[in-house]
């Protein structure tokens, strides 16, 4: 009963053409239950961390305390070019009041502990459920990039990090760039399904109450039957630093997936959903998306309706139209166009989507998502994921690392022996150190 009531609220969420029932998509233990345990999407249980204005809260008041003090000690020192949010934080020196003893590269992995999803997506035949399981996954890990408040240290040049899930995924990380901070990973999974590589080159800008890093680089997922997915993320916003009770950590803007071998892309903006009324789509940490197929008609004439095939799949399909941006894909379309997911007409959009202009290429509209990155998701009327039922693994460093490994920096080791004066200390003269050595080479 309340399976069938859940069905028939997230039909009138996602409208037509929403992706149908899966095959075996080979569900946890707890899986059995969740169509009784959820009778619509306002009952997913969020994150007991989530704040009440939406995004994860700090709920360590000590820490809290202590990141305002070293904070507004920062601000002081560095006036009004902070205030006005012209200062790249990136080249700030920080205090280690403000760090955990963990570099950079450790906390790039946090997000990557869901990996039975890679799994699924490596294993799936069809190319439209390999990517809606590539976005479950960075979705089901999007809320571990905020769960530890504390910044972890800048990595140094030639600085590298290795570890390993139990499923057999292993991961390795390098800073190979200081100005601007650039960090490449390659992460294998177990008996070389996937390999996920890329560089991470974070924008971090501080403006009044708040911290925004902009996510650049590239990221791309190759699997062992040849497919590829590129992936593009979100902003990551830290608010409410010094004037409010607790801050938080939100995702701002778009993410994008883009298989552009089978012509697919698929959209998630985050941000609620107007018309969603109350609970967990009416919060900011909501999220809607849109799996589409570039479908340029060979006769130049509209069709309202159509089916797909994609590895021997077939479900209807909505033909809607999309707006074409320049450098668009060989396939015909840009992983930039913007997402029109269909759910204007009841009044479903996220905030920060534009208008609907007029006047756009045809486009097959082959699966949509609704969820909140702190609780599940579903494609269609289907979960794919809930937080409060999904057990992460946990990174294993490298038993026997490199020389470079970053456990090995006297700063961060200083730290981690809770001696914040000598780590200071010991950070200062490492800073100096990196600042002649780019002298040397000519560097600014």
């Amino acid at each position: 009963m309340l399976s069938a009531v859940r069905g028939q609220v997230l039909s009138k969420v996602l409208g037509s053409g929403s992706k149908g029932s899966l095959p075996d998509r080979a569900p946890s233990e707890s899986d059995g239950a969740a169509a009784d345990d959820f009778a619509d999407a306002t009952e997913a249980q969020l994150h007991p961390d989530a704040h009440e204005e939406g995004g994860l809260a700090c709920t360590n008041k000590e820490l809290m305390e202590a990141q305002r003090r070293a904070i507004v000690d920062v601000i002081k020192g560095l006036g009004k070019n902070l205030l006005a949010g012209n200062l790249d934080l990136l080249k700030v020196s920080l205090p280690v009041a403000l760090f955990e003893p963990r570099s950079y590269l450790q906390k790039l992995a946090d997000p990557w502990v869901y990996p039975r999803f890679l799994r699924l997506a490596a294993e799936a035949t069809d190319p439209v459920e390999r990517l809606q399981w590539v976005v479950t996954y960075f979705i089901a890990g999007f809320h571990r990039a905020f769960e530890r408040w504390a910044k972890p240290f800048n990595p140094i040049l030639g600085e590298t990090w290795q570890a390993s899930l139990p499923d057999g995924s292993r991961i390795s990380l390098e800073q190979i760039s200081h100005h601007p901070p650039i960090s490449a990973f390659q992460m294998q999974g177990p008996h070389g399904l996937y390999t996920f590589t890329g560089m991470s080159q974070p924008s971090v800008s501080y403006k009044t109450n708040a911290v925004k890093t902009t996510a650049r680089g590239y990221r791309v997922l190759d699997f062992k039957d040849g497919g590829r997915v590129e992936v593009h993320f979100p902003a990551y916003h830290l608010r409410g630093l010094l004037y409010t009770s607790a801050p938080r950590g939100e995702l701002g803007g778009t993410a994008e997936f883009v298989d552009a071998q089978h012509g697919l892309s698929a959209e998630v903006r985050f941000g609620r959903l107007e018309g969603a009324g109350s609970g967990v789509l009416a919060r900011s940490d909501a999220f809607s998306g849109t799996l589409w197929r570039a479908a340029p008609p060979a006769d130049g004439l509209d069709r309202a309706d159509s089916s797909a095939s994609a590895g021997g799949w077939q479900a209807p399909a909505l033909i809607e139209r999309s707006k074409r941006s320049s450098g668009g894909l060989a396939s015909g379309f840009s992983m930039s166009s913007i997402v029109r997911s269909g759910l204007g007409g009841l009044g479903l959009r996220s905030k920060s989507s534009p208008a609907i202009p007029e006047a756009e290429p045809l486009r097959e509209v082959l699966a949509r998502c609704t969820g909140n990155w702190l609780s599940h998701l579903d494609w269609g009327e289907d979960r794919w994921w809930t937080l409060a039922e999904e057990a992460r693994q946990e990174w294993e460093p490298e038993a026997h690392p490199l020389p470079s490994d970053c456990r090995y920096r006297e700063d961060l080791a200083l730290l981690a022996a809770g001696d914040a004066k000598g780590s200071q200390v010991a950070k200062e003269a490492l800073e100096q150190r990196q600042r002649a050595e780019a002298k040397l080479r000519g560097i600014n």
